[in-house]
């Protein structure tokens, strides 16, 4: 049954975030949430600079920097399609994993930007401790280079 909640409550806090509405996602984070964005972009880089190494380098931390990251998301009106969620543990140390792809709709029918990611989340007692997401940072990086430059996105970001 908890499993069952878990996952609703995340499709829910998914579907309002692609609405445009972060609040019930950031509402299930803690104060001291963690976010870790591996890669060489603007989303990882943010707040800190880059660390490369063997340990998870956290990218984001505490709620108003989730919070920024969060807003961004919503600012560049990118969607969110959960595949499939896997929960483990018991809820005091609940491990999800979410296999999902992620786009921008562009205003002519393509994608702006689109990449396949896992999510991997920590939940303590309902509240969000870690997320760690792992996608195609190369994508990632090819988008910035293309949103500074002022090109119009689309063609060599939208091949999969």
């Amino acid at each position: 049954m908890y499993k069952t909640v878990i996952k609703a409550a995340l499709r829910y806090s998914i579907k309002r975030l692609n609405a445009g509405d972060a609040t019930f996602l950031l509402r299930m984070a803690s104060p001291d949430c963690e976010l870790a964005f591996p890669g060489d972009n603007s989303w990882s880089t943010q707040f800190r600079p880059v660390e490369k190494g063997r340990q998870r380098h956290v990218t984001h931390r505490g709620l108003p920097e989730c919070r920024a990251f969060a807003d961004r998301y919503v600012a560049e009106g990118i969607q969110f399609v959960i595949e499939d969620v896997l929960v483990a543990g018991p809820p005091w140390n609940t491990r999800i994993a979410l296999c999902v792809h992620d786009y921008a709709p562009g205003t002519d029918g393509r994608d702006r930007y689109n990449n396949r990611a896992v999510a991997m989340l920590k939940i303590r007692w309902g509240r969000l401790t870690r997320w760690e997401d792992y996608e195609d940072s190369e994508r990632v990086a090819a988008w910035d280079a293309v949103r500074l430059s002022g090109a119009t996105p689309g063609v060599a970001l939208t091949t999969a």
